[in-house]
């Protein structure tokens, strides 16, 4: 098993290596204490990643009473999505709740789309900004809204500013404890395997959200050993991988793999 600092060494002869640009961090989330750091205040397209700013400035309008977990939001067949698992039964309409279970724990991107129209870009970035206390991190467009990719307009991440939300989760220093809660589980829930757990066998509990389209993969969350607690964001763009080639997700398998073993 590698040494604290024999893991750090490795980590960054395993990225300088990799044909993508990458940013980790990992932190101890009792402490405080910054374990290992590479680029982590580089703002990244989020691809997924920001459906969990999305569920948090939700929750904020269900703690303000401006929205109800029960109430229901439709879904028209128009609004559908191609890429949907979820949404082919022909049910009209769905309750908050799901609409967030969906766009977590499958990362339904019709779900993401009417939570977005529910609250509105406004109400999401101001939560982000003013609440969360974000720098790097903005959502633009819906998902898979390629003309508003083409027109300049983008979601927005970086591994600190995600390490800082799981921290306000961990600490519960947001929401209310319930609402907490809800997205622990949720985040808990989340059914990506690929990525972080990819070379892990052990039975372990992690929050997490993952993120990836064509060319970049990201995973981030919070890690819950038996003797230690850390968030981990592994984020990695401009690489060699298209969506269906594992390259980037392989390599953020690998890093947490060996952090996993020292930290265990």
């Amino acid at each position: 098993m590698m040494t604290f600092s024999e893991l750090d060494r490795w980590l960054a002869r395993e990225i300088g290596s990799f044909p993508a640009k990458v940013s980790l961090l990992m932190t101890d989330l009792d402490s405080g204490k910054v374990c290992h750091a590479l680029n982590p205040d580089c703002q990244v397209v989020s691809a997924s990643t920001i459906k969990v700013p999305i569920l948090l400035a939700a929750l904020e309008q269900v703690r303000l009473g401006n929205l109800l977990l029960t109430q229901k939001i439709p879904v028209p067949s128009s609004e559908i999505l191609d890429d949907t698992q979820v949404f082919e039964l022909g049910i009209p309409d769905y309750s908050l709740w799901e609409l967030l279970y969906w766009m977590i724990v499958e990362s339904d991107n019709t779900a993401t789309n009417r939570i977005i129209d529910t609250l509105g870009y406004d109400c999401i970035n101001t939560y982000i900004n003013g609440v969360l206390g974000l720098a790097q991190t903005s959502c633009q467009r819906k998902m898979l809204d390629w003309a508003a990719i083409r027109a300049g307009r983008n979601n927005y991440t970086s591994a600190a500013d995600q390490g800082r939300i799981y921290q306000l989760l961990y600490r519960k220093e947001i929401l209310t404890p319930g609402l907490v809660e809800t997205a622990m589980d949720m985040l808990r829930r989340q059914r990506s395997m690929d990525s972080f757990l990819r070379y892990i066998p052990d039975a372990i509990t992690v929050a997490h959200k993952t993120g990836g389209l064509d060319y970049l993969n990201h995973d981030a969350g919070i890690f819950f050993l038996p003797t230690r607690h850390f968030y981990l964001g592994i984020f990695t763009w401009d690489g060699p991988s298209p969506e269906g080639d594992f390259r980037q997700k392989r390599l953020i398998g690998r890093l947490t793999r060996a952090i996993y073993n020292c930290y265990r």
